[in-house]
């Protein structure tokens, strides 16, 4: 069991620092992970390509589970370069060999249950009248686009007059909503699963509760991790557009690609450890984080 700490909002710019550094201790040994990641990923959808139907749909299943599973696994990659060691591949197979693989799979089941229910709610508040007209309604804003015309203000009103616009920004303000709760429940959530052995859904109660606890810290952290993500997308374009004009598209998606788990994925995962490490109050912990405390495996799906 984790108590959630209450933290400053510096402290998500902390996290980010921390990220930073835990990778700059070991960039060659993270990126080598990323790397495999990417590459199992790649091969079992090149294998899924080439199977009959119902065996390639089983194979990008397993292509999609391939991204927690490495990502519980350069968690534990990242603590033994925080603990002065060194990651090797063989950390990708810990939560394999932990039994984690069924708790971090979780959130894969609750975003698709979201999504299922979002689509349904979509279609219960604007039916099938709603839907055929907002789909008429973008086709024709695409044909007047390709036409190179611009619609004047009366055109777009016309457009819209059979379309439920105030439900469908409802709906759009519901969805963000469910995506702000999801994705606060699944950032700490894969390091609740491996360090503290946590079941899957307790871990996202605890990660959403603990977000929740500390919006402040999580809202600096967003901010300048989207600031840092836009500086390493800058020079990521930049090495894309020489890779495109030396060997074409494919290797500048290439290049996007390794960018993103030899890079960005890193040293996410190094912010989410870090959050980890401040947020929560773990048990068997001999030397405590620098933040002070706050005054104020059964079923994976048990909370």
């Amino acid at each position: 069991m984790s108590e959630i700490r209450k933290l400053p909002a510096s402290a998500g710019a902390q996290w980010l620092l921390d990220a930073f550094s835990l990778y700059r201790r070991a960039p060659l040994q993270l990126a080598v992970l990323g790397v495999i990641g990417m590459l199992v990923s790649s091969l079992i959808l090149v294998l899924a390509q080439a199977l009959p139907s119902w065996l390639g749909v089983i194979g990008q299943l397993l292509s999609v589970a391939v991204g927690p599973l490495v990502f519980g696994g350069m968690l534990c990659a990242v603590r033994e370069v925080d603990d002065g060691h060194r990651a090797t591949p063989v950390h990708l197979l810990q939560p394999i060999r932990d039994r984690r693989v069924s708790h971090l799979l979780v959130p894969l089941a609750i975003q698709l249950i979201a999504i299922i229910a979002l689509g349904s709610l979509l279609y219960l508040m604007m039916g099938s009248e709603g839907l055929t007209a907002s789909a008429e309604m973008f086709r024709k804003m695409q044909e007047l686009q390709q036409s190179g015309a611009t619609p004047s203000n009366e055109q777009t009103l016309a457009l819209m007059a059979g379309v439920p616009v105030m439900r469908i920004l409802l709906w759009i303000l519901l969805a963000f909503a469910t995506f702000v709760a999801l994705s606060m429940a699944m950032f700490t959530q894969p390091a609740l699963v491996v360090f503290d052995h946590q079941s899957g859904m307790h871990a996202l109660r605890m990660s959403l509760q603990g977000c929740i606890r500390n919006f402040g810290a999580m809202a600096v952290f967003m901010l300048l991790g989207l600031i840092a993500t836009l500086c390493i997308y800058f020079l990521v374009v930049i090495a894309m557009q020489l890779a495109m004009l030396v060997a074409g598209v494919g290797a500048a998606a290439f290049v996007m690609q390794l960018a993103m788990s030899t890079v960005i994925m890193p040293l996410y995962v190094g912010a989410v450890y870090a959050a980890w490490k401040q947020m929560f109050d773990h048990r068997g912990r001999t030397t405590p984080p620098p933040v002070p405390p706050s005054n104020g495996p059964g079923n994976i799906f048990a909370a």
